[in-house]
């Protein structure tokens, strides 16, 4: 009788291992991360390799440039064709040698896991580095900042004490969940101004925007939902946002069918979409919209929506005052297009019986502003050419 004896399977160390630098940020972000690679070091794009890979094989040759030093920037993942995001892993392996290096900037999951799976059976190395947000957490300067945004917004003393609130709590604070801001009145009272204003005094002037006004109908939901990987996505503007406020404005031109997006991006710190996984941990989110009351809100938006934000802010309709405010701050602004030809008080006595005592709006201002300028400085060659005509 024989006996087989069991074969004990021993796990030598790998000579050459490639090795992956993950980074997850912006683009600034990664770009300052990679090497100050040298003039001799063999660099090569991923997507650059891609094109050449396939023309040499479409040429039925083989191919052997493989790179020593890989850079696979975000937006490559859009150059390949969709049913290649399944094989990113391996589509690597094919275009690098077996010790290259390789940085990744904001992988997709698929890649991700791989690339983890890969690292677990020791056969790559792999480390990852991540970006960090914060808001601007000065005591000192906070007073400061708030004066600078009070300044400029005018009629809107409620909302900004109430805005001043809720920045002191999330620059006091360490808050992992988002804090999600609603902004609601009528139009061209000062909402999307104030958030430009908290960007530049607590977020350094960065922000990522997103005009819901503009996601009309249902062909946009691979954007919120990143259901064609080759193809930008919500998680993937996230995964490259320069700071941690997010703006959505006008969130009530935005069609119900999108808002289960919001649902996990509003209610937890890991947002996950069909292609990518991103922390968006101590995001400041606002949201504009046109709603005139919290009533209206709940009917339009529904009561999940609506329960997943954190604070209500309402813009107050113009006053008289804050109208005459508004009109003389505007004429100001732009004496240096006007004042070779014409003085703020011309400009004031002309608009102002044009400007209502209620119902004006910034926009509505601006407009018969301009409307008065172009008629003032027409006036002079109106003339001549009248009297051209009587000669």
């Amino acid at each position: 009788m024989m006996f087989y004896m069991p074969v004990l399977l021993r796990r030598y160390p790998m000579k050459n291992k490639r090795r992956y630098h993950i980074i997850i940020g912006s683009n600034a972000y990664f770009d300052k991360n990679l090497p100050d690679f040298s003039e001799s070091d063999d660099v090569a794009t991923f997507l650059e390799l891609v094109k050449l890979s396939d023309a040499t094989r479409q040429n039925q040759r083989l191919f052997n440039q493989h790179a020593s030093k890989l850079i696979v920037k975000n937006n490559n993942y859009h150059g390949i064709v969709e049913a290649a995001h399944d094989r990113l892993g391996p589509l690597i392996v094919d275009l690098t040698t077996d010790d290259a290096e390789i940085y990744i900037h904001n992988p997709p999951r698929v890649l991700k896991e791989y690339l983890e799976d890969q690292y677990k059976r020791a056969l790559i190395e792999f480390d990852i580095i991540a970006e960090e947000y914060c808001i601007k957490r000065d005591p000192e300067m906070f007073v400061k900042n708030i004066k600078s945004i009070a300044s400029c917004l005018f009629g809107q003393e409620k909302a900004i004490e109430e805005i001043s609130k809720s920045l002191w709590y999330l620059t006091t604070v360490k808050r992992e969940k988002p804090y999600v801001i609603m902004l609601y009145g009528n139009s061209s009272l000062g909402k999307t101004e104030l958030v430009r204003m908290i960007s530049r005094n607590f977020f350094g002037g960065k922000c990522l925007e997103k005009h819901l006004s503009m996601f009309k109908n249902s062909n946009y939901s691979e954007y919120f939902f990143g259901d064609s990987p080759n193809r930008k996505s919500l998680g993937f503007d996230l995964l490259e946002r320069e700071s941690n406020l997010i703006f959505f404005d006008e969130l009530d031109k935005c069609p119900e069918y999108f808002f289960s997006a919001f649902y996990t991006l509003f209610d937890n710190t890991l947002f996950k979409d069909a292609t990518y996984d991103v922390n968006v941990s101590g995001i400041v989110i606002i949201l504009t919209s046109n709603y005139l009351t919290e009533d209206e809100m709940k009917k339009q938006l529904g009561l999940p929506i609506f329960y997943r934000i954190d604070k209500m802010i309402h813009f107050d309709d113009f006053k008289s005052d804050t109208i005459y405010a508004i009109v003389k701050n505007e004429i100001e602004s732009r004496r240096n297009e006007y004042e070779s030809k014409l003085t703020p008080e011309m400009i004031y006595a002309t608009v102002s019986p044009l400007i209502s005592a209620t119902g004006e709006n910034a926009r509505t201002i601006k407009y018969k502003i301009q409307q008065v300028i172009e008629e003032l400085l027409f006036q002079e060659v109106s003339e001549k050419m009248t009297k051209t005509k009587s000669e």
